[in-house]
């Protein structure tokens, strides 16, 4: 068995120094150690480090980075743990599904919600599912590995995996299905529901800038933007999947994106029965994207307006294997 590790920092690469979070190189190679130390287990890891950063300062030249280390090596070893900071864990996931694909043998990331000198650490639990998740050959693709409080570690879909709750470190699947868990072993779910397979995106490449809007709608938005520095808009709406379209000041913001010919895209609308305000999303011009969730939906809408092929039929067709009917 030959597994690689990809360390790139975050919270599970870090130490606590005069008061502060930091990445620390040492901080790596304590991982591996208490790995061995628990498990007793002696499988060689080789080991590879892009680059260190703490995840909140992830820009389009780390996510390119990363793609390029894990693509060159996939298929030199039987999987690959990349070490990443939570704070934007499930963009990088995103990030390297659609371009590595999921066919590909298992990559998994791990992060941890201390640093794993603190005792309440879930970075070793995390790390050490990842391994046995490999170690299983019971999926391929890119997934992440997360021991939530007082649960069985969770083996993640990364383009399953919802945005963090608020002031919540913990993380869910949507619809809270994993695709498997790992509690002394590795337990496939049987309620996990999977998607049709999409090829890797070709010639990936993140742009230094997404050009994509993201509106979180609140009460009292002003929609008081410059559409013309944007290639598309998404809206993240209430969670009933509703937006204020009685607001004047919408209709004015949609009205300007349809003279510019920006398309606009709205995130996670229920099928069937739905509020009477859903009604006006046709005529104000927003594309409803089926059940999905939002880092896959704004990483594809990142990588198709790098390629100017940014249109609703294209992000319909782009993100189709991922939606769950």
């Amino acid at each position: 068995m030959k597994i690689l590790v990809v360390f790139t920092g975050g919270t599970i690469g870090s130490c606590v120094s005069d008061g502060w979070i930091s990445p620390d190189d040492s901080m790596k190679y304590l991982l591996i150690e208490k790995y061995r130390e628990i498990t007793g287990d002696d499988t060689p890891f080789d080991t590879l480090n892009p680059y260190t950063i703490l995840s909140e300062n992830l820009s389009a030249e780390n996510i390119n980075s990363l793609i390029k280390c894990v693509k060159e090596n996939a298929g030199k070893y039987d999987g690959i743990i990349v070490t990443h900071g939570s704070d934007t864990l499930q963009y990088s996931a995103s990030a390297l599904a659609y371009t590595i694909g999921c066919k590909s043998n298992p990559v998994v990331l791990v992060s941890s919600n201390f640093p794993l000198d603190d005792e309440r650490a879930n970075g070793i639990p995390n790390f050490i599912a990842a391994v046995e998740f490999i170690k299983s050959q019971k999926g391929k693709g890119v997934f992440i590995s997360y021991k939530n409080k007082n649960k069985s570690t969770q083996i993640h879909t990364a383009t399953r995996t919802i945005c963090h709750k608020e002031a919540d470190d913990e993380v869910f699947s949507i619809d809270c299905e994993p695709y498997a868990y790992y509690d002394d072993k590795i337990t496939l779910n049987e309620s996990y529901r999977p998607s049709e397979y999409s090829e890797p995106v070709k010639d990936a490449f993140f742009s230094d800038n997404s050009d994509v809007l993201v509106v979180n709608v609140l009460p009292g938005e002003a929609y008081n933007y410059n559409l013309l520095q944007f290639k598309a808009v998404v809206f993240r709406p209430y969670h009933s999947g509703t937006l204020n379209t009685s607001s004047e000041k919408l209709k004015a913001f949609c009205e300007n994106a349809k003279k510019f010919n920006i398309p606009m895209f709205v995130v996670n609308v229920p099928t069937g029965i739905t509020y009477s305000s859903s009604k006006e999303f046709d005529e104000l011009g927003i594309t409803v994207l089926p059940r999905c969730t939002f880092p896959a939906i704004y990483i594809k809408l990142w990588l198709l307006a790098g390629k100017n092929i940014l249109t609703p039929d294209n992000v319909i067709k782009a993100v189709a294997c991922e939606f769950l009917n």
